[in-house]
């Protein structure tokens, strides 16, 4: 008995580490060791895909499922353009979140041992950092499609890993999030890289040394995972803006035209005619004109050519007017974003109103929430199987600098009316509930910032008397207060504008 009250006792004093399934021989790990630089050998290799390979991979994006992915992150490198359409998406949203009870009875709960649980699970995911690592995989899921990654828990510190996409498959959903099945013939080029990954690698890469056949080998979860932006297709990853690859070429292959016609616009030639007689001779002696025309060739800058020729020269020109080319340029940009499903005025507004913009990009956001969502369960698994954290979930708020204003005044509104969503409002202007009793704790009781700064007093707050006396001091400015954007029609914008 002594014995089994001592091992109690133990359990009672593991510390965070222990809690979620790591080992105090691991605990001292507070840092991420991506590549050793004095060993390291594996440089990254790139290559410059033609539009005909783009067209070749998109055939059969199973087959090419390696080589499109490569493409994406070269041209996601190579092409501004590319690369703000992603982080576009990537900025619709804050990654504002709110823990909420989950399957709870008020009736029964124990508020001692919630709120404990309850504070285990902000620390928990406080150390996660979900604004910023969970960002870098919603840019993955955005370019190439899927994010395979596992984490790396330590005593105070959870880092997020990615592993290699090229040897990484879906073949199991747990949870409703995709689990990892990792190809551990991976080490057998890359051993020194061994020692970067958790140890459950190296157990499982020495049952693969151990029956070769074994090559696919499914990782522990919950701590590795998959996210996927198309999750209707599960077998392969195809990226997300495959389609507009063609475009970006059709553009350069655009800018390159004109570039070549600026250059030739920029040369020049100067014919110099020898007279004839009327019987066929020279009005000339033939070697002073050449004389003639040596003298002024070499007096000529680079950019001028000379000829000498006893004929009329007819200039021949394929040219467009210059509209015509600024118009092929532009339309070309217009196509990248359209092929994309995107409105083009987001990145050139020259046409569209505001109000019209604002429908655009909330279409957009509901594509990138999509991913946020499975994110989301990536999350909640996590915390879920974790013992404090059973009864408790993440909700990721569908919340963006575009909507962020909307979004707060319909918590506001709510919490108005009574209902629960004061840690809501907060978390939409990035007060994440950990924050907010220990922000609140900090201004009231530590700072007293209440009796510091004293509310400015305003005429609804004052009497009648008081009013009438300050009413004199009234401007002549009235009306209504201007509407933003989205709460006025564009007939109303305009006006405004032409104000």
């Amino acid at each position: 008995m002594a014995a089994r009250g001592t091992a109690r006792g133990n359990n009672k004093q593991k510390d965070f580490a222990g809690e979620i399934g790591i080992s105090r021989n691991f605990a001292s790990l507070n840092r991420l060791i991506l590549r050793d630089l004095n060993n390291y050998t594996n440089a990254p290799t790139f290559t410059l895909f033609t539009k005909d390979d783009i067209a070749k991979y998109l055939t059969n994006p199973y087959r090419y499922e390696k080589q499109l992915r490569m493409a994406v992150k070269y041209i996601y490198n190579a092409s501004s353009h590319f690369r703000r359409l992603i982080q576009y998406f990537v900025g619709l949203t804050l990654w504002a979140y709110v823990v909420e009870p989950y399957r709870i009875d008020p009736s029964k709960a124990n508020v001692r041992i919630t709120n404990n649980n309850y504070r285990r699970v902000l620390n928990l995911l406080s150390t996660m950092n979900i604004d910023s690592q969970f960002a870098d995989v919603l840019t993955v899921c955005l370019r190439e499609d899927v994010y395979y990654g596992t984490f790396w828990v330590t005593g105070d510190d959870i880092t997020l890993q990615r592993l290699p996409s090229d040897y990484c498959r879906i073949a199991t959903i747990e949870g409703a999030v995709a689990n990892v099945c990792f190809d551990f013939s991976y080490f057998d080029s890359h051993l020194a890289l061994l020692d970067n990954y958790p140890p459950e690698f190296r157990l499982k890469y020495n049952q693969y040394k151990n029956n070769r056949r074994l090559r696919w080998i499914d990782l522990d979860s919950p701590n590795s995972f998959a996210v996927k932006c198309n999750r209707d297709i599960l077998e392969y990853a195809i990226p997300p803006f495959a389609g507009i690859l063609r475009w970006l070429y059709d553009l350069e292959d655009y800018e390159t035209l004109k570039l070549t016609k600026t250059a030739l616009e920029n040369y020049a030639m100067i014919a110099m005619k020898i007279p004839l007689n009327d019987d066929g001779s020279w009005g000339i002696d033939l070697d002073k004109a050449k004389e003639f025309w040596r003298n002024l060739d070499g007096v000529l800058p680079e950019e001028i050519g000379s000829v000498l020729t006893p004929m009329d020269l007819t200039k021949i020109s394929f040219e467009k007017s210059n509209a015509g080319d600024t118009n092929n340029i532009a339309d070309a940009h217009q196509n990248i974003f359209t092929a994309a499903g995107v409105s083009s005025l987001l990145f050139n507004n020259e046409k569209a109103s505001a109000n019209a913009l604002l429908l655009s990009i909330k279409a957009d956001q509901e594509i990138t929430y999509g991913i946020v969502k499975s994110i989301r369960d990536v999350i909640n698994r996590f915390i879920q199987a974790q013992s404090y954290g059973k009864n408790f979930r993440v909700n990721i708020l569908n919340v963006s600098v575009y909507n962020q204003k909307e979004v707060g005044d319909a918590y506001l509104k709510s919490a108005t009316y009574g209902l629960p969503t004061v840690c809501a409002y907060a978390a939409t202007y990035g007060i994440g509930q950990a924050e907010l009793d220990s922000m609140s704790f900090l201004e009231t009781k530590v700072l007293n910032l209440q009796e510091i700064f004293k509310p400015i007093v305003s005429s609804t707050q004052m009497s009648n008397s008081t009013t009438n006396l300050e009413s004199e001091a009234a401007t002549d400015e009235g009306g209504a207060p201007t509407k933003g954007v989205g709460e006025i029609s564009e007939s109303g914008e305009q006006n405004q504008e032409d104000a």
